[in-house]
């Protein structure tokens, strides 16, 4: 993070973010930041584009789980500060591949885009080192899908699980049901960022490491409608993450209209 003199030399005239949280979070950081502008996830917008372009059927039942990776390979890495990290990220993987099993559940694990190989091996290493009692897969793009994996993945999924990667938000873009499994305890790690008052016993927010407690959970999650669950959530949908259909198209718009008054300012 930068130090309060470096804030000083940084600021950003419009800020467009993911929802409602965000204004709070860089507020609450004192940021210098002329104004925001909530408009979801472009990814989340472009995965949208993506699929009508291509003409892609989605099938939003075809897995009842979609598990996302996150991987932590090194102490040096982000977050190095939260020592047990990679522990409960494997958590994460560990119950969710136990509940699958037990319960006959279709699960897709959605692996980060990667590039190169090695990176690759170090997904599959260090989920073997959690997994070792399993048969699983991590889903791995085609080139046709350009990135979108992850995204698609989502939108086919009833339910996506993750420890507290962002992707969790932009899922809600889709209208999709979710659940962060957070045990690392660490008040830098939470749900949906450190600092944004969200209530910790919303439906979509797990922080207890009980096998128990993760079955039941996703269990109930699974059996309740889209209505039933988004009312369980503590707050709006948008103030964790707006629709994004549009995202793309006005993010073009703003920057028609910042080209615009930029060349009537140089005929000025």
């Amino acid at each position: 993070m930068f130090s309060a003199e470096a804030k000083k030399n940084f600021f950003i005239p419009k800020l467009f973010c993911y929802g409602e949280c965000d204004k709070i979070f860089y507020k609450n950081k004192k940021a210098n930041i002329g104004a925001f502008e909530v408009i979801g996830s472009l990814r989340s917008s472009l995965t949208y584009e993506y699929v009508k372009s291509e003409k892609l059927k989605i099938n939003p039942n075809k897995y009842d789980i979609c598990l996302l990776s996150e991987t932590k390979n090194s102490l040096t890495e982000d977050w190095s500060q939260v020592r047990n990290m990679a522990e409960c990220s494997g958590l994460v993987a560990e119950f969710t591949y136990k509940l699958c099993k037990k319960h006959n559940l279709n699960i897709v694990f959605a692996g980060k885009p990667q590039t190169r190989d090695i990176d690759i091996n170090r997904e599959i290493y260090f989920y073997k080192h959690f997994l070792k009692n399993y048969d699983f897969k991590i889903f791995q793009s085609p080139n046709k899908l350009k990135g979108h994996q992850s995204y698609v993945n989502i939108m086919q999924s009833k339910l996506t699980i993750a420890l507290w990667s962002t992707i969790l938000r932009e899922a809600i873009s889709f209208g999709k049901k979710i659940l962060s499994f957070n045990t690392t305890g660490h008040p830098e790690v939470i749900f949906p960022a450190p600092g944004i008052n969200f209530p910790q016993e919303s439906i979509c927010v797990l922080t207890k490491p009980s096998y128990e407690l993760f079955e039941e959970r996703v269990l109930k999650i699974l059996s309740m409608t889209n209505e039933e669950y988004f009312s369980q959530l503590g707050k709006e949908k948008s103030f964790l993450m707006a629709p994004a259909a549009e995202t793309a198209n006005i993010l073009r718009k703003r920057l028609k209209q910042a080209l615009g008054q930029n060349a009537d300012d140089n005929v000025k």
